[in-house]
């Protein structure tokens, strides 16, 4: 190999790494553990991680809250999702009652989990799309398991 041919490897690995960290400043190369954040408080852990669905992979509606709450006969009126949370929120007292409301949680993504994959396998072409938001939601029961023993153990 001759120095110029070197020179241009060189040149092009160079503009790889460029590309690629260009595409990464959005933190879309991280993966979920990396890119999650450390907070002072459960409540922000949660609506900061949990709630948002690019970070989640699953949407929790006005809805969802309402019955999941409702499940542990909490009942409130539909608001605003960031109210209705801290409302379904207020309902934690101890660390039993924070194992209940992350239970619903979990129930919650498991049941669009499944959805997610009928619709996979029902429409083949969707399928990335819809495996990357269930890695996203296991991702994100996982990090459940560790806002509760950060907070609450």
């Amino acid at each position: 190999m001759d120095m110029k041919d070197f020179n241009e490897l060189r040149s092009e690995f160079e503009q790889l790494q460029r590309n690629m960290q260009l595409n990464c400043d959005d933190e879309s190369c991280l993966t979920d553990e990396e890119s999650r954040e450390d907070y002072p408080d459960y409540l922000v852990a949660m609506y900061k991680e949990v709630m948002p669905p690019v970070k989640s992979g699953i949407y929790f509606s006005r809805w969802d809250l309402k019955a999941m709450a409702a499940e542990l006969d909490e009942h409130f009126a539909l608001d605003v999702r960031e109210r209705m949370f801290k409302k379904f929120m207020q309902w934690v007292a101890t660390p039993d009652d924070m194992k209940q409301v992350m239970n619903q949680f979990r129930k919650n993504i498991d049941i669009k989990c499944e959805l997610y994959q009928e619709y996979a396998d029902k429409y083949p072409a969707s399928k990335e799309i819809f495996e990357k938001k269930i890695k996203k939601a296991h991702s994100t029961k996982k990090y459940l398991d560790t806002v509760f023993e950060e907070f609450f153990t």
